[in-house]
């Protein structure tokens, strides 16, 4: 159930509800970028040591891995937790269960990491980028992949957060409709 709206509530959701929603897409999306540079890490170390500014004194690749895994995280998982609470819980439609909006980021995760997955086999097979060589730090085969799936990753993941928005806001439609037909009979 919404609460008031007010200065420090826009969304006129519980706190519960709103951290739920924002730190939970959040959460997602940091474990997405964990197993993503789980991966990446070691099948290219020096995309996150030579290409990449030092990051905490870390220096073990996989811990490095998860460290700019986390920071990744951060600018795509917020703001996407923001707008879904607003798109699924706000305003006057039936508001959305905080667990249909958790579970639909997962395909538009996966989607993400399949288009990631082919451009890097692309880039792997024919040694070529995907993207042009300028966007690459360096074109060994393993820095092609490794880049081809991040640049990869960086566009299909705005592609598939802007779909999830809008499926968010056409579920909330769907149930604003079932509902109205409940109630007109």
């Amino acid at each position: 159930m919404s609460g008031r709206v007010g200065f420090w509530n826009l969304s006129g959701e519980r706190r519960a509800v709103s951290y739920g929603v924002i730190f939970g897409v959040w959460a997602e999306i940091l474990v997405y970028c964990e197993l993503h540079d789980l991966f990446l890490a070691p099948f290219a170390p020096e995309h996150f040591t030579v290409y990449h500014p030092p990051l905490w004194g870390i220096e073990n690749i996989h811990l490095l891995g998860a460290a700019w895994a986390f920071r990744a995280s951060i600018g795509p998982g917020i703001p996407l937790g923001i707008a879904a609470l607003f798109i699924g819980r706000s305003g006057k439609r039936p508001p959305l269960p905080v667990k249909t909006i958790l579970w639909r980021v997962w395909p538009a995760l996966a989607l993400t990491e399949l288009c990631g997955l082919a451009a890097g086999a692309w880039s792997w097979v024919t040694g070529k980028p995907v993207f042009p060589e300028i966007l690459y730090p360096g074109l060994t085969r393993a820095l092609i992949t490794a880049q081809s799936i991040q640049l990869t990753c960086y566009l299909a993941g705005a592609v598939t957060g802007v779909a999830y928005l809008i499926g968010l806001w056409r579920a909330r439609g769907a149930m604003a409709r079932l509902q109205a037909r409940g109630d007109s009979r």
